[in-house]
């Protein structure tokens, strides 16, 4: 009986704390938004709590409108070129976009495909995903032909960083990229 209780509390802990997070997360986005957007608002009689949100929202899509025409895209491509030329707004943009855009697109063209790699030692392995370039100096300099691996973080994909292995020493997974993704995010809990 102790046993059926306990494997119950915990299927209910597996389903309640995502949910839970997921529900945290998404609160506290839409209040931080709320907050922030409130005293531009609240001058306006059509106000109500989760107008910012509407508001936000409709930004989102009008820009999403403006970058699917030529000419918006031409306005986007301008600001995205000033933000590159600022040091530490060009990283955090650059970098905050490409995640993103790899997160959001199930079929990632920077993304080729899910490795092992040996890191941070040997005999110990990280999952890593496999992008299209290539950095030829670094070619030259080892005179080997090296594949850039990048290696996300768990919980959060967003980050990691990205190691030149040699081909030779990369395990290649018949894994999809967005199975690999719930490993990561999951920490390890979900099997595929």
């Amino acid at each position: 009986m102790l046993d059926r209780i306990r494997n119950a509390f915990v299927t209910g802990l597996l389903i309640f704390l995502p949910l839970a997070t997921t529900v945290f997360i998404v609160y506290w986005t839409l209040r931080t938004v709320e907050d922030l957007l409130r005293p531009v608002f609240s001058m306006s009689p059509f106000y109500f709590p989760g107008f910012s949100i509407v508001i936000l929202l409709l930004t989102i899509l009008i820009l999403g409108f403006i970058g699917n025409h030529a000419i918006g895209q031409r306005v986007i491509l301008k600001v995205e070129d000033a933000l590159r030329k600022i040091p530490l707004i060009r990283t955090v943009y650059t970098g905050v976009r490409e995640a993103i855009r790899a997160l959001l697109t199930s079929d990632v063209e920077s993304l080729k495909g899910v490795v092992l790699v040996e890191y941070p030692r040997k005999g110990v392995y990280a999952l890593g995903f496999t992008s299209g370039s290539k950095i030829g100096k670094a070619e030259e300099a080892t005179g080997k032909k090296l594949v850039n691996v990048f290696i996300p973080t768990s919980p959060n994909p967003t980050s990691g960083l990205v190691v030149l292995v040699p081909e030779s020493e990369i395990i290649y997974l018949d894994m999809s990229v967005e199975d690999a993704m719930k490993i990561i995010i999951s920490g390890g809990f979900s099997g595929v």
